[in-house]
């Protein structure tokens, strides 16, 4: 029985070549990157030595990535080709990035925005040409009258665009990049950036793909890395690559000068809780160990907490995301049914509910403070004024009210909560009647000629086939209102927090520890634990759902 073997795809003598040459260039890069390692272990202008560290294993472990595409291009392997495209691709843009940033283009924004307020009428050279190209629309019959006001729309357009870009200082600012060639660093990051883009195009040619016998899945999948490279490198740049280095911050007692590396200190002091049995007649401060202070007293035991705010912060954190998610989901979904009804006017009922969600939280905050206002807010005013008509019966006399909404201990953070579920409630409702809509009227009449009553179907058909998006409200209400920030921030007095710290939240805690003490570690440790109880929540309701869902 003859056995057929796998044969690689012929190899041409210039993807050969290519071959080779990458393979010599990523030899060259993984010493470089490795040199890198070496010189920045050894620099002394580092302070930091955990940041040291932390960019230092970032460069070997890019180092091992081209030591692997250098050996699986001269196994023609076609992983290494796709390796070799995503370094250069990285390590180009990287170059580009950094020679615009010697060469000064990024200071000269500001100016450039300047220009264009002062020139951007000539935009309208570009709109009388699109409208000209649109007229040769009309001329279907004759393709000679249409190809030429095409043209000469397509003229005008470019016409304008190049007179804007003069008028800007296309020339002087081009004149002026060219000149700041002539620093060292600018010519090695120019260089870099050719070599870098020079090797990506040579991978990317399809000769070379033709040697490394890719199909077109494969270029279909190198496409796509291509349309999704920008964006990726954006999530790489503005959010893995911060979240790691808080990461590290967590592990330090950063103060945004100087970082040294503490390990897990920071948690443990967030962590550290102590129990004890206070005797009659004693303070708590008397049995907890130094640098505890009491969190909460139960009967004769006392928990003292070395980082008290914190935990208040947490609590606090709690209470609001439950009752902001109870009084923005079970209304909101009666909200909805209402509204799916066929009444007359349904639809400015709706506009008028979604309106608050659309709206910056920063200004619904600022109008809510106004209305919470002891002296002058409307909502004492019209308290007042309903006591008034009641003090107009016989027998009956109440005094004015005067509620301290934000000032007050025991009202503040009920405030808040009023205030965001209101402003939650109309985009619930809105996904609740999205869901009650996709729900097949069928079933309804169906359950209507067995005689089920409305409340019925409500129970039994509603609230079941509504499960997933119930299940959607719930958790995206949930991560919401345990990240609340700016409501506290807003309307409780500077730096947000009070009364005696009766609004403080874990996320306006962490920012008042990094940004008012410049405790950075300590407040990335915090980030990270609001991230890890934040999850913890998030996999519960994934668990409850799958669970409930199954049955």
């Amino acid at each position: 029985m003859a056995t057929t073997t796998a044969r690689k795809p012929a190899t041409t003598a210039g993807a050969a070549l290519v071959i080779r040459l990458g393979a010599a260039w990523h030899a060259l890069l993984a010493f470089g990157l490795v040199a890198a390692t070496w010189a920045l272990l050894q620099a002394r202008w580092v302070q930091r030595d955990g940041l040291r560290l932390y960019v230092a294993g970032l460069i070997l472990l890019a180092a091992v990535a081209s030591v692997s595409a250098l050996v699986l291009l001269l196994r023609r392997d076609r992983r290494g080709r796709a390796i070799s495209l995503g370094l250069n691709y990285i390590f180009g843009v990287g170059s580009l990035l950094s020679l615009l940033g010697v060469l000064g283009l990024y200071i000269s924004l500001d100016e450039v925005a300047a220009s264009f307020n002062r020139w951007v009428w000539l935009l309208l050279g570009v709109l009388v040409g699109f409208l000209i190209g649109s007229v040769g629309d009309r001329f279907t019959h004759a393709p000679t009258t249409q190809a030429a006001f095409h043209r000469v729309g397509g003229w005008v357009m470019g016409a304008s665009a190049i007179i804007l870009l003069l008028a800007m200082g296309l020339i002087q600012g081009v004149i002026g990049l060219l000149s700041g060639l002539g620093d060292p660093l600018a010519l090695v990051l120019l260089s870099a950036t050719v070599l870098f883009g020079l090797f990506f195009w040579l991978m990317l040619r399809p000769q070379l793909a033709v040697a490394f016998g890719a199909g077109e899945r494969d270029a279909e999948a190198v496409s796509g890395f291509l349309f999704i490279a920008p964006n990726l490198l954006g999530f790489m740049l503005f959010f893995a690559g911060p979240l790691l280095f808080s990461l590290y911050l967590s592990f330090t007692n950063s103060d945004s000068f100087t970082a040294e590396f503490v390990g897990l200190r920071n948690y443990i002091e967030i962590f550290s809780l102590q129990f004890a049995q206070v005797p009659p007649g004693q303070r708590s401060g008397a049995v907890l160990s130094s640098g505890y202070i009491e969190l909460v007293r139960l009967g004769d035991f006392v928990i003292g907490a070395k980082d008290r705010i914190f935990w208040i912060a947490l609590w606090n954190t709690i209470v609001y995301c439950f009752w902001v998610t109870m009084l923005s989901v079970v209304p909101a979904l009666l909200v909805a049914t209402v509204l799916n009804s066929k009444i007359p006017g349904m639809q400015f009922f709706r506009a008028i509910y979604f309106i608050p969600s659309i709206a910056g939280v920063v200004g619904v905050a600022v109008i809510w403070k106004w209305l919470y206002n002891s002296n002058i807010g409307f909502l004492n005013y019209g308290i007042n004024q309903v006591l008034g008509l009641f003090n107009r019966l016989p027998f009956v006399e109440i005094a004015p009210v005067q509620i301290s909404w934000l000032a007050s201990q025991q009202t503040a953070l009920a405030s808040i909560i009023l205030m965001a579920a209101w402003q939650l409630l109309g985009f619930n409702t809105i996904l609740f009647l999205a869901g009650l809509q996709g729900i097949p009227g069928e079933i309804y009449e169906a359950a209507t000629i067995d005689g089920a009553s409305n409340l019925q179907r409500f129970r039994y058909m509603t609230l079941p086939l509504l499960a997933p998006t119930t299940f959607f409200v719930v958790t995206t209400t949930l991560i919401t209102t345990l990240q609340v920030f700016s409501e506290p921030f807003v309307m409780t007095p500077p730096p947000g927090g009070g009364p005696n710290n009766s609004t403080m939240t874990a996320v306006l805690y962490l920012y008042q520890r990094g940004f008012n003490r410049f405790e950075q570690g300590y407040a990335a440790a915090v980030a990270w634990v609001v991230f890890l109880f934040i999850f913890a929540v998030t996999l519960v309701q994934f668990r409850i759902q799958r669970r409930y869902g199954d049955m």
